[in-house]
């Protein structure tokens, strides 16, 4: 330490003037993967049932019989039947609410309810994306009894659509996840998973050396694929790698009931927990989405007993 007097920094603390960014650094705000991907259909009532075929008719050739139909001509046509079923979808909502006192607003050098909303909306993605996929809340949370349990992964998974890594490599093994997919019915056109997995993926190539993993445009916009397949990164925090590596599987078949977009409400009358917003100049951010979510199975000719669009792969 120096022995000549100085002014130090201490000294002169009062006299510096702090110079502070006006926007705050921080990783983009993510957003819902299952709301971008997922099949979205309008919900006016708290339930929605969805009708779908349980059975197909069955047609056969005639042939002549026995007498007395040995003719062709009048052997009796065969009678066949079909049935139907309904799935419900039930209506949730979810929501977050933000207190922040009106002086702290007025004092701060960014734009507060921006920053807020973005966050706010954050959490609530991470938090459908979560359920959606693996049945899930953030610690201390729970799910609706009305969705399916486990999630996408969990279905798929009690109708033993998994794969356990050991092909040749990563690529086999997604085609091995798409292929159960296909051989239950069903379109495996979109892939799900992790930004974990993207430097395995980056790796490999074909028997001729050329990459499998690359870039397309899709209407505009630049899409990664894998065998020719989307990929659609979980990147809000919500994908548990430890479950799974990947899901595959077709995002038709995942409908989401919109009852109620994402909305946010400032408040500054109500009570919040033991905060009286009024007494304690005080503001409020809330901020909700109602939603209802089920996966369809429907069944075709020759379709599995415990059909499922989705597969998953194990880590």
């Amino acid at each position: 330490m120096p022995t000549t007097s100085y002014v130090s920094r201490t000294d002169a603390l009062a006299l510096i003037v702090e110079q502070r960014s006006p926007n705050i650094i921080a990783q983009a705000t993510e957003q819902s993967v299952a709301l971008a991907t997922f099949r979205k259909v309008p919900v006016s009532t708290k339930t929605l049932k969805m009708e779908m075929v349980n059975s197909f008719p069955t047609a056969k050739w005639l042939l002549p019989g026995v007498a007395p139909d040995n003719d062709a001509d009048i052997v009796a046509k065969p009678v066949t039947k079909m049935s139907w079923g309904s799935q419900d979808l039930h209506v949730e909502e979810a929501a977050v609410i933000v207190v922040v006192p009106e002086n702290v607003i007025d004092d701060a050098e960014i734009d507060m309810w921006a920053e807020i909303e973005a966050r706010c909306a954050e959490a609530i993605a991470q938090l459908i994306d979560m359920a959606l996929f693996f049945g899930v809340a953030p610690a201390g949370g729970s799910i609706p009894a009305t969705f399916p349990v486990g999630g996408i992964h969990g279905r798929a998974v009690a109708a033993a659509n998994v794969v356990t890594p050991g092909g040749v490599d990563v690529a086999d093994d997604i085609n091995n996840t798409l292929a159960m997919v296909e051989e239950d019915g069903y379109d495996a056109n979109r892939i799900y998973s992790g930004t974990g997995v993207r430097s395995v993926l980056r790796g490999l190539r074909d028997q001729n050396g050329n990459l499998l993993y690359g870039t397309s445009l899709q209407n505009g916009t630049p899409v990664n694929t894998v065998w020719g397949v989307p990929i659609s990164y979980v990147t809000n925090g919500a994908w548990d790698k430890t479950k799974s590596q990947l899901i595959a599987g077709d995002p038709q078949m995942a409908v989401i009931g919109m009852r109620q977009a994402l909305t946010a409400k400032r408040l500054d009358q109500a009570t919040i927990g033991d905060i009286n917003l009024a007494e304690r100049d005080a503001l409020a951010l809330r901020m909700k989405i109602r939603l209802g979510f089920t996966i369809l199975a429907p069944k075709g000719i020759n379709t599995p007993v415990d059909a499922f669009p989705f597969a998953t792969l194990n880590p």
